[in-house]
């Protein structure tokens, strides 16, 4: 038995024809349906639906029951929609299937879908992380039926969108499933994270290695200081273990006497080392 249920719904339905059994309304209510209040995301229209429908497959409604719900969450500019397209149907005999395709003009045309279709499949990771490909990647399916119900178009299309270092690792494991290359892909990004600390460490370590080593560069030629570095003869360990002075860019402890005047022998003043008193002893 059908009765009308004008003004139900917190006061949804008002002049409309759309009735349906009480009974299947109060469960539909139950579950906590969504509202959709329209917007230009096809995305966001194709999960309404599909979340309307898990409810409708597991309240086993009959398909009149199914459009009678639906247009019961409607708001906004949706309801408006919903109010000048109805004019034109007969709701008391109109299908669900004949409903999401009235739903799918107004907020999946035909042109939105062959913007997403190509974009799917020019799917590139560039410099998203795994995880952000993956949702991406996952998105898209919803566009393209032909490649994501087939497992095996669906795992080699989501290797082809991948890094290249990271697409050799997954390739290596000769994996089958769509869903063991992507655990693969995540372990796979992991792995390549990890190769990529250690390398910064080994940078970082030969870096610190060489803020030790003086290099003298003369008449302005890069490189020749590097020439003159290894052309130097090897000093004593002791020698190289004293810290380097700043100021005059060679390994000694204590005071520098570059520039003071002072005798570096016997640290006096007036006198070089080579007439220092202390070198004919």
């Amino acid at each position: 038995m059908h009765t009308s249920t004008q003004g139900r719904g917190r006061g949804r339905g008002q002049g409309t024809t759309e009735s349906f059994d009480d009974g299947a309304y109060d469960r539909f209510r139950r579950m906590n349906p969504p509202d959709f209040i329209g917007g230009p995301d096809p995305l966001v229209a194709l999960e309404w639906i599909k979340s309307l429908e898990a409810i409708f497959d597991y309240l086993k409604f009959a398909d009149q029951d199914k459009v009678s719900c639906a247009v019961f969450m409607l708001v906004k500019a949706a309801r408006i929609w919903w109010e000048s397209t109805k004019v034109t149907v007969n709701v008391r005999e109109l299908k669900w299937d004949e409903f999401k395709e009235l739903f799918y003009a107004k907020y999946f045309s035909k042109e939105v879908k062959a913007k997403k279709v190509k974009e799917f499949l020019e799917l590139r990771q560039d410099a998203m992380s795994v995880a952000e490909y993956t949702l991406k990647f996952k998105e898209g399916c919803f566009f393209v039926p032909f490649i994501s119900e087939n497992n095996k178009d669906k795992g080699e299309h989501f290797l082809r969108g991948l890094k290249s270092e990271i697409r050799r690792d997954v390739h290596m494991s000769k994996l089958i499933t769509y869903q063991d290359i992507v655990e693969r892909t995540l372990l796979a990004e992991h792995d390549e994270q990890e190769i990529e600390k250690e390398r910064q460490l080994r940078r970082q370590a030969f870096q610190a290695r060489g803020q030790g080593t003086s290099t003298i560069v003369r008449g302005g030629h890069k490189g020749k200081g590097k020439m003159e570095q290894r052309n130097k003869p090897s000093l004593p360990s002791s020698y190289t273990e004293q810290p380097v002075c700043p100021k005059c860019g060679k390994p000694h402890k204590g005071e520098c006497l570059v520039g003071s005047g002072r005798c570096y022998r016997c640290k006096e003043m007036g006198h070089t080392t080579q007439k220092c008193h202390l070198s004919s002893n």
